[in-house]
């Protein structure tokens, strides 16, 4: 799912869409401030581009739309794709190698400097807390990521006036929100 490309069809042209695409994007986020009826920046040529919108910064880790326009018979169809699988990755790995070790190590103290005691049983709580976290939030985050590219997605679709082909949907399923299976599988 993280590069699976996603195809919008539109009755409109290719040169239509390209003027459009233009009308809408500027080349560095620096112009924002003239031109605030940008919706995207970044780089348009002929029928390939890479854009992200305006509401994130150039140093943010979300990822651009990257699209390719073509023409057929029955109008325009523009393959477009947002990788989120680094961003996913980066957090899995930032959230699980922290909070997990650190639950962990709580469990272990737990047992062994508090084992036979009263406060035994708050020690395995608290270290059950930080193991829950962990896997919580990096389920929040893929659901965020995948939440996110479907908004974009759908929002690019719209500003183009075409509609995402049936079966290249970007699906959010509470099966795939475990923090364990990739998004590749998705």
């Amino acid at each position: 799912m993280n590069t699976k490309e996603i195809i919008i069809s539109t009755s409109l042209s290719k040169k239509e869409i390209e003027e459009k695409l233009n009308s809408v994007t500027i080349t560095d986020f620096e112009q924002l401030h003239a031109s605030p009826n940008a919706a995207y920046y970044g780089k348009i040529s002929e029928d390939i581009f890479t854009i992200k919108n305006v509401k994130y910064s150039p140093m943010s880790p979300i990822p651009d739309i990257q699209g390719k326009i073509t023409e057929s018979n029955k109008g325009t169809e523009i393959a477009v794709k947002m990788d989120i699988h680094s961003n996913y990755t980066f957090s899995k790995r930032m959230y699980l190698t922290t909070l997990l070790p650190i639950g962990l190590i709580i469990l272990l103290l737990s047992y062994l400097v508090l084992g036979g005691t009263q406060y035994q049983t708050q020690g395995f709580i608290f270290s059950g807390v930080f193991i829950f976290c962990a896997i919580a939030v990096v389920m929040l985050t893929k659901f965020s990521l995948l939440s996110m590219k479907k908004r974009e997605l759908t929002n690019f679709a719209h500003r183009v006036e075409g509609k995402i082909k049936e079966g290249s949907e970007i699906k959010l399923s509470v099966l795939f929100l475990h923090p364990l299976i990739p998004l590749s599988k998705m």
